[in-house]
């Protein structure tokens, strides 16, 4: 939900420049007013047709998770996508704060109809713990894009804080999108219209990773005196560089730990999140649902690995057989 800084050369010939469209907003306010009055739009379309009762707040809720999914997903992955496919998508990585207020100016009316719904039900409704840390996460990061509030964070602890409540959002989507039809239908009555967003979901955060490891390869180049502007990685390269990244998390952590001033308040807030899930009853969900997001990248990883060490292996054989 932050701005991501983009150098001041001239747009390529072609690119598209949100400029020229005339209705397209251009300032924060009129992203987050144009997310709100939409979300606002379409729960009233729905609540006029099927009623105010428990099917159309129902509904509502499905359509304005679904548009604020939207939002939440450009800001989400457009960084990563800009980085990964140059300029031409840059637009999304210049408007990510944007996105992300817009992505909690629209969730205001999800809450709402949430509210709703909880006063017209006639059982009693759970704590829904694991959904109100994702909106935690969402109004906390709105709060914290203020420039003054984000410098007093530090850039370090800003890049921490957002990485981990940005990761936690995607993981509440993937408990609505995938963990939730499968445990009340199972595989044979998984609705496909929730396929979509479950394929953005998860190429979202392949998306994240694969940013992830690019940036590092370039520094290595960079820092190697590599001749020319380091070229975007490939898959085996992503995953390689993924995998020492993952190897040197416990250093990383262990240096940070001398600044106490970076280190404390993340452990304050993950501790609180894991404190207060397992009070709420919802640590299985998130389990489940981090599953359910980061899971097939792990298998992609996984048989990728199988398959080359496979291949090399045949390899070996038939050198030794000749």
């Amino acid at each position: 939900m932050t701005r991501t800084s983009t150098s001041g050369d001239a747009p390529e010939r072609g690119a598209f420049r949100v400029g020229e469209i005339g209705w397209w907003p251009k300032t924060v306010k009129s992203w987050m007013a144009m997310a709100f009055l939409i979300a606002v739009a379409l729960a009233a379309i729905v609540l006029a047709i099927f009623g105010v009762g428990g099917r159309g707040t129902g509904l509502a809720l499905r359509v304005t998770a679904r548009w604020s999914f939207l939002l939440f997903w450009l800001a989400y992955a457009g960084g990563a996508m800009a980085q990964l496919w140059g300029p031409r998508l840059g637009v999304l990585a210049r408007h990510g704060r944007e996105l992300g207020l817009a992505f909690a100016s629209a969730q205001l009316v999800h809450m709402g109809l949430i509210f709703w719904l909880i006063h017209i039900a006639t059982e009693p409704v759970g704590a829904m713990v694991f959904f109100w840390i994702g909106i935690l996460c969402t109004y906390l990061l709105a709060l914290f894009s203020l420039p003054w509030l984000r410098d007093a964070l530090g850039p370090c602890l800003w890049r921490a804080f957002r990485t981990l409540a940005l990761e936690y959002i995607a993981v509440t989507f993937a408990a609505d999108f995938i963990v939730e039809p499968l445990m009340a239908g199972g595989l044979g009555k998984y609705p496909l219209t929730y396929l979509p967003f479950v394929l953005m979901l998860v190429g979202g955060a392949g998306l994240r990773v694969a940013a992830f490891s690019d940036r590092k390869l370039r520094h290595r180049r960079e820092s190697l005196g590599a001749d020319g502007p380091a070229r975007v990685s490939q898959f085996s390269e992503v995953i390689e560089q993924v995998l020492r990244a993952a190897g040197r998390l416990g250093e990383s952590y262990r240096q940070a730990s001398k600044d106490r001033l970076i280190v404390w308040p993340l452990e304050i807030f993950v501790g609180g999140i894991l404190i207060a899930l397992a009070l709420g009853h919802g640590l299985g969900m998130l389990v489940r649902a981090a599953l359910g997001l980061y899971g097939p990248l792990i298998v992609a990883f996984l048989a990728y690995f199988l398959l080359k060490f496979a291949g090399r292996g045949v390899k070996f054989i038939g050198g030794q057989a000749k």
